[in-house]
């Protein structure tokens, strides 16, 4: 039986966490919590992950520098500042929409940090120092999670456990762009009308881990198309599948549409959020697994991206 928070459901890992040697389970011990978590996706497209082996303290140290670095003068955060066409950088408030229905652009800002060589923990530019260490442990964190979600999912899937693995080999060396995400939704006076903090959207990727701190504002549509509140529960991770999953899986698993909303008295308040985005290699071929060809192969690399550099163009001046 699956608990459930708020319609939510609960997925317990401690057998298979962070801290659990891989080839120390069996395949068929995974099992059940494999069909736990793709019964879920299938259902809700959202789960709280506990018992997961992050430890407390880097997920605080990550939010607690990530604030250090965002609450600095603008020109401070300029320098390392997203270029068009790339992955990694600071993105400034209002300077990105991810639903391009809404009229105006999300009330946050951003930095997206990605690896190019696990080894070495080599950027592909330049990192603030005051958040260098605790998102580097973080992201190395994710990434083991990661290839254990990974297994899961594999497994509900009636594959073998590495099958999703093979198209994830490159996270973290260069040809992958799996991101870590800080989020910044710093306190208004107001919000403009039909303006959000985060725009209704599905990931582009496989799979998304969220670290959320105490306010809540996360919203996930469920089945009957209304948005219930994700809120934050202490020592969980926030995981939601994107759109390749749900293309592999012949839309059997579900990449579930969700946003960051301000009620009039939570927007005044400070949100934090990192994210952890997991997607596939940039040169991985999407295909359906059950073989229905129900949506056609795909290359990743092109994909990501077109749909990422769409959420900094503005529609309105063409």
């Amino acid at each position: 039986q699956i608990l459930l928070v708020n319609m939510v459901p609960l997925i317990d890992l401690q057998s298979y966490n962070i801290l659990v040697t891989e080839e120390s389970v069996e395949t068929a011990t995974l099992k059940v919590i494999a069909d736990q978590i793709c019964q879920a996706f299938q259902e809700v497209g959202f789960v709280y992950l506990k018992n997961h082996g992050i430890p407390r303290e880097l997920i605080t140290n990550a939010l607690s520098t990530s604030k250090t670095f965002f609450d600095q003068p603008r020109e401070k955060k300029e320098q390392y500042a997203l270029q068009p066409g790339h992955f990694h950088g600071w993105i400034a408030f209002e300077a990105e929409r991810v639903n391009h229905d809404r009229p105006v652009f999300d009330a946050r800002e951003g930095f997206n940090m990605r690896l190019l060589d696990r080894k070495d923990q080599t950027l592909p530019e330049k990192l603030p120092p005051e958040v260098d260490s605790a998102w580097k442990q973080l992201h190395n964190s994710c990434f083991q999670l990661g290839l254990h979600v990974l297994d899961l999912l594999s497994i509900g899937l009636g594959k073998n456990r590495d099958y999703l693995r093979q198209c994830h080999k490159k996270i973290g060396l260069g040809d992958n762009v799996t991101t870590l995400r800080a989020n910044y939704y710093p306190p208004l006076k107001e919000i403009k009308p039909e303006q959000a903090r985060c725009g209704e959207h599905s990931d582009y990727g496989t799979l998304t881990f969220l670290f959320q701190d105490e306010v809540s504002g996360l919203q996930a549509k469920v089945q009957d198309g209304d948005y219930v509140p994700v809120h934050p529960i202490e020592d969980t991770i926030v995981m939601n599948l994107g759109d390749m999953m749900q293309r592999w899986s012949a839309d059997r698993l579900k990449a579930t549409k969700h946003r960051v909303m301000a009620s009039p008295t939570d927007v005044h308040q400070l949100r934090q959020s990192i994210a952890f985005f997991v997607v596939p290699d940039n040169d991985a071929l999407i295909s359906c697994t059950d073989g229905s060809n129900k949506y056609p192969d795909i290359d990743f690399g092109n994909y990501i991206k077109s749909s990422f550099n769409a959420n900094f163009q503005d529609d309105t001046e063409n």
